[in-house]
């Protein structure tokens, strides 16, 4: 079975080589690896070889803030501890290089071949590795386990799919997960499901999600702040004139498709709606469709110190989402029709609730939010058109669904706490 696995990987890797020929995100991710072994090689050695080294591995920028909170703690409760960050995904690695800097280095996390492995091991010799959510890697945990070094999986989710529970699959990810020495689940649902596929696996606890202790560690620091994006002009004129603020967060050129006609609409009648657009990807060419989406109604955030009563701003830069969902009146996340929807917490904890795309299967939050009436799923336009007219006409339905996001995030809490714990015992 594992050989099996292992030649999966080489063809996967020959694969990824050719997408990469069309595909920059891809390309980048390969010529980073290519540059791995040369950088820590030379790295490591300058490295105190008393102190102690912990490798954290996430799949991309979401798993980053779950894991912020624990880096951020471990640091502080360890100030000489060696904190190596890896990445899967060439957005995440992007995102974090040169704007994080917690970790005492970030890399790529090498391909899963038996050989990148044990070169990355030997080099690195992490004492203990910690993983976020679900990107385990089957070579890599095996080795990490051969050579004794303790593990731990947190703010973990696991779906039991058709694909998952194929024999050969299941007994992958069995194998795989038994070897971890601690899980720490979001939910009991993702603890019965691990067990299901991993009988062996021990010391499944359930003890939340840490992105729910990072927003509201943020949240409080940008109202300690006291900073505001938007000009005192323009949050005056939002009060003043009684705006709705629709926030419409990490949008793909498909979720702008569904969203843009209910807003052209409201603009066409004159209805009192102030809209504010952040995409996923913040290129001239999708900042250029934005706008010719909406015309004369909308502006560029940068240039928002010429504003003239524009109705829709178009966000241009990164780093600004967060704080601008303390305007919102309601949101849509993005991502529901492509490759999933964003983080739904950080406009929750702000007390605003959001529509999403219907791809959200794998995070478990978002179906309690909509559960306690704080996020609604939508599948095409005319279903969007609906929710939007709803929460913006029903100002008591959404202010209850408000108090139940806000209500939801802060009473999920602690999460960090509890992984700490977990982690000085193996310490």
């Amino acid at each position: 079975m594992y050989i099996l696995y292992s030649v999966s990987i080489f063809f996967l890797r020959i694969a990824y080589g050719f997408l990469g020929i069309f595909d920059l995100k891809i390309r980048r991710s390969i010529e980073g690896r290519k540059k791995l072994f040369a950088e820590i090689e030379k790295y490591y050695p300058a490295i105190n070889p008393l102190r102690k080294r912990v490798l954290i591995h996430v799949s991309s920028f979401g798993e980053l803030e779950q894991a912020k909170p624990i880096i951020a703690t471990l640091k502080e409760t360890y100030p000489d501890m060696h904190i190596h960050l890896t990445f899967f995904s060439p957005s995440g690695y992007d995102n974090a290089i040169n704007s994080y800097t917690v970790p005492d280095i970030i890399t790529y996390l090498p391909f899963d071949s038996i050989p990148d492995i044990n070169w990355f091991l030997d080099i690195t010799k992490p004492e203990l590795v910690l993983f976020v959510r679900y990107d385990l890697w089957h070579n890599l945990v095996h080795e990490i386990h051969d050579r004794n070094i303790p593990m731990l999986l947190f703010s973990a989710t696991f779906d039991i799919s058709l694909r998952k529970s194929l024999p050969f699959i299941k007994s992958l990810y069995g194998k795989t997960y038994s070897f971890i020495n601690s899980i720490y689940t979001i939910s009991d649902s993702d603890k019965s499901a691990i067990e299901t596929v991993a009988i062996h696996a021990k010391n499944i606890i359930v003890a939340g999600d840490t992105r729910c202790d990072q927003v509201i560690t943020r949240q409080q620091f940008i109202e300690g702040q006291k900073e505001n994006i938007l000009p005192d002009t323009l949050i005056e004129k939002i009060s003043s004139e009684n705006l709705h603020v629709f926030i419409a967060g990490s949008t793909w050129e498909n979720d702008e498709k569904i969203i843009a006609p209910a807003i052209r609409q409201m603009l066409a009648r004159k209805e009192k709606l102030f809209s504010i657009i952040a995409p996923h990807e913040i290129t001239e060419a999708q900042l250029s469709h934005l706008t010719l989406l909406f015309g004369t109604d909308a502006m560029r955030l940068s240039e928002i110190s010429r504003y003239k009563d524009e109705k829709v701003i178009i966000v241009d830069s990164i780093g600004k989402l967060f704080s601008l969902y303390r305007y919102g009146s309601f949101a849509y996340i993005g991502g529901g029709f492509s490759a999933g929807v964003h983080n739904i917490l950080e406009p929750a904890v702000w007390g605003v609730p959001s529509i999403v795309g219907p791809n959200h299967k794998r995070s478990k939050e978002i179906g309690t939010l909509m559960g306690i009436g704080a996020a609604v799923e939508i599948r095409n336009q005319e279903q969007f058109a609906d929710a939007f007219q709803q929460w913006f006409a029903n100002d008591m339905s959404r202010r209850i669904a408000s108090v139940a996001a806000k209500d939801y995030v802060y009473s999920s809490q602690g999460a960090t706490r509890k992984v700490i714990e977990g982690i000085k015992i193996m310490l």
